[in-house]
């Protein structure tokens, strides 16, 4: 039995490859949001952003990052850094 050979157009295998990037692009983004809780500390929301210490310090006091205080602590939604980060 000989294999069936079946050529697609260019427009659709760069559909396909696109679709194919955009579920593995989809995947990585749930699996870091699954690692990380919705209020992270400031070293989480840190290693969250891949920023350092010092630029996240800085972030804070120019008072552009959100953030709630609670008491004494501060936490970081997770959902206002992704947005805050799309800004940059």
């Amino acid at each position: 039995m000989e294999a069936m050979k079946v050529e697609l157009s260019k427009e659709i295998t760069d559909s396909i490859k696109l679709e194919v990037l955009n579920a593995f692009q989809e995947a990585k983004d749930n699996a870091q949001r699954e690692k990380f809780p919705l209020y992270l500390s400031k070293k989480q929301a840190c290693e969250y952003l891949g920023i350092t210490n010092r630029t996240f310090d800085e972030w804070l006091e120019t008072g552009n990052i959100p953030y709630k205080h609670i008491g004494k602590v501060y936490r970081f939604n997770r959902n206002d850094l992704d947005k805050f980060m799309a800004t940059k």
